[in-house]
């Protein structure tokens, strides 16, 4: 991680706004400076870097949120087979099934990508 007294303020507002899908020129104007120096920061591995790890710090704490969540999803998908609506209960079963057998193929293909791994790494 960059140290806050070697990477600038109006770099990490850069990247700040970045983050919020702010095209270059809008981050040029709103951090006030000049949209050729965005592009020049957009080309430096140290800004790349710190924009690259706030992305993926971003995208691990929604993936937490969502695991979290899944547990509960699951609890409703599983109470909404005791529906009076059939509809409601065709469409629960439905789900189901089809996630079961997607979690199902999904452990599958892990199992065969780590043999897959192991016999490479006996070669």
């Amino acid at each position: 991680m960059i140290k806050k007294d070697q990477f600038s303020e109006k770099k990490a507002k850069a990247i700040e706004l970045l983050m919020k899908s702010y095209s270059p020129g809008k981050v040029a104007v709103e951090v006030g400076i000049s949209r050729v120096t965005v592009y020049r920061w957009l080309k430096d591995d140290q800004f790349q870097a710190e924009l690259s790890k706030r992305k993926n710090d971003l995208l691990e704490a929604a993936a937490r949120k969502l695991s979290g969540a899944a547990d509960q999803a699951v609890d409703v998908l599983i109470q909404l087979l005791e529906s009076k609506q059939p509809n409601v209960r065709r469409l629960s079963v439905g789900m189901i099934l089809d996630y079961s057998i997607k979690f199902s193929d999904m452990r599958d293909l892990e199992s065969r990508i780590k043999a897959l791994e192991e016999a490479i790494d006996k070669k």
